[in-house]
């Protein structure tokens, strides 16, 4: 697993249960976003977003197709990426080793069910600046998913 494209992570704030748990790895499905078109279409085609829910990192995906497309549908949450996942928990019941904050190697805390571009959050930049950056922590993530 080759994390040198990992840029983003997005939280995912499912009504009840865990979001996308039916997707494991090589699937393919429709990660949407609520209504925000400019950011659905920041990831790059290829870039991998790590999923986050509950507090757990539960998948990671990478992102196929080069902009936000639209459902002919009048839901809030229309717009989706489609995307491939490259790894899952595989469980809705995750270890302990998928938290969030144990994956990532910091206390992160973000909002909302948009991408966030990962040096771009002041706790990572807190964290990982002065460990090498976004490299160092490509390789710590990837280190992490292995175990769990």
């Amino acid at each position: 697993m080759n994390l040198q494209r990992l840029q983003w992570i997005k939280n995912v704030k499912p009504v009840d249960g865990w979001a996308y748990c039916e997707f494991k790895e090589s699937a393919l499905f429709k990660l949407t976003w609520r209504n925000d078109e400019a950011n659905a279409s920041k990831p790059k085609r290829d870039e991998l977003i790590l999923l986050k829910q509950h507090g757990y990192i539960t998948h990671l995906v990478k992102v196929l197709n080069r902009q936000a497309e639209r459902e002919d549908s009048p839901s809030d949450w229309s717009l989706y990426r489609i995307v491939e996942v490259v790894w899952a928990i595989g469980s809705p019941n995750p270890s302990p080793s998928a938290k969030a904050d144990t994956i990532l190697g910091y206390p992160v805390i973000i909002m909302g069910g948009n991408a966030m571009h990962i040096e771009g959050l002041p706790q990572f930049k807190e964290a990982w600046d002065s460990k090498g950056g976004l490299p160092a922590f490509q390789e710590y993530v990837q280190s992490k998913l292995a175990d769990t």
